[in-house]
């Protein structure tokens, strides 16, 4: 016999099946149409990169920030004046990216994920400082300009005198986030400016 089946119209036996997922469910569906409907163009490897090399010395804007790479250096520790920054440690160094920051923008924004440091294996953020003072930022607000160095502990076998550090300095959007996040710069996932910076191992 045909008809519908008990219990309401094949509409309402898909909205309970979609009712009755978890949140970790209802995410593995996303993603599994995402990839669909990826394929269906092609594939994730058509996904167009773009990449805008420059040079330690020069300007690179990525929407939020106008940054200037200057130079590296891998220390055993870290001084300002006499305030200790970043403490000797067995078996590790700190490697240190200078660069000059400006907020291009209306509101603040976070300088922790600024310099994007690829492809050195055994790295661990330890947080980014004023050259001025040595103190801790962690948010550069708007129209203000900052010297800072950003900084990595690794292996001190990590890296010889001379080699250089690749850093990569995602482009950046302000968009709105749920009502409850409200709006903040979001980093693009294919375009990106990129400095290589040779390094300077100090004693």
């Amino acid at each position: 016999m045909g008809g519908t089946p008990a219990g309401g119209t094949e509409t309402g036996l898909i909205r309970r099946w979609f009712a009755g997922l978890g949140f970790s469910q209802m995410g593995q569906l996303l993603t599994v149409a995402l990839l669909a409907a990826t394929a269906l163009f092609g594939g994730l490897d058509t996904v167009n990169t773009t990449v805008t090399p420059f040079k330690p010395g020069d300007k690179f804007s990525d929407g939020a920030f106008t940054v200037t790479v200057e130079r590296a250096a891998f220390p055993r520790e870290v001084r300002t004046g006499t305030w200790l920054v970043a403490p000797r440690a067995p078996g590790l160094r700190y490697l240190a990216v200078v660069a000059t920051l400006t907020n291009d923008g209306t509101v603040p924004a976070s300088v922790d994920d600024e310099l994007d440091l690829h492809d050195v294996p055994g790295k661990r953020f330890f947080g980014v400082f004023r050259i001025g003072d040595g103190s801790r930022i962690t948010r550069l607000g708007p129209g203000l300009t900052e010297q800072v160095a950003a900084m990595w502990t690794m292996p001190e076998t990590a890296l010889r005198d001379g080699d250089s550090v690749t850093l990569r300095i995602w482009k950046k959007q302000f968009r709105e986030l749920m009502v409850t996040y409200g709006q903040t710069w979001v980093d693009s996932v294919t375009d990106y400016g990129q400095v290589s910076v040779p390094v300077k191992v100090a004693s």
